[in-house]
């Protein structure tokens, strides 16, 4: 892992842990053993240029994990299903997953700077239209698909984000059933 990518997942790490104002930089610099400089020369407009591409960084990642469990099985439904046991599992296991970071960023971010404020709100809209495009690809169609995909998005980063808080995963996996009999008509 080269530097640059060491800082950000240090900083990800530390961001989830005690969100953007909580996280100091001379934390992050200890904790990737760098001086001020290496860091400056990274990231030159400072905390909130991390912070935008830290929360890039875990929505890629995020992606990546999302589209791994849905390609696990030829239908939505089951692997929605999957994905959420999966997630259920994960959490209780003390999983560290890139969506909770995003959230608490994103909630902090209506009282920091616009720019961070917007990269959430972008990557929000990624994020639901991941979900729409999944879809699309198991060969649900539009309108439908659209109002699907949004709906899945808000019970699965509820339930998500209820489990983190609780560290227990049974509401996502009371959950599993409820989005694949939700899946089961296409239109």
């Amino acid at each position: 892992m080269n530097k640059r990518e060491k800082i950000l997942a240090e900083a990800e790490r530390l961001f989830s842990e005690k969100g953007y104002y909580g996280m100091g930089l001379t934390e992050l610099l200890k904790a990737c053993g760098i001086p001020k400089g290496s860091f400056y020369y990274y990231f030159p407009d400072g905390k909130l240029q991390l912070i935008r591409e830290t929360l890039d960084r875990a929505f890629h990642h995020m992606e990546g994990g999302i589209r791994y469990h849905l390609s696990q099985e030829s239908t939505a439904p089951a692997a929605f299903e999957r994905m959420l046991l999966s997630h259920a599992d994960g959490v209780e296991q003390g999983k560290h997953y890139a969506s909770h970071f995003v959230a608490m960023i994103a909630i902090e971010s209506v009282y920091l700077d616009p720019s961070v404020h917007e990269a959430c709100k972008r990557i929000y809209t990624a994020w639901q239209q991941l979900y729409e495009s999944i879809l699309m690809s198991f060969g649900y169609r539009q309108p439908a698909v659209h109002v699907k995909a949004q709906l899945l998005f808000e019970l699965i980063h509820g339930a998500m984000l209820t489990a983190w808080i609780r560290q227990d995963g049974a509401e996502i996996r009371q959950l599993a059933p409820i989005v694949a009999k939700l899946l089961e008509e296409k239109e």
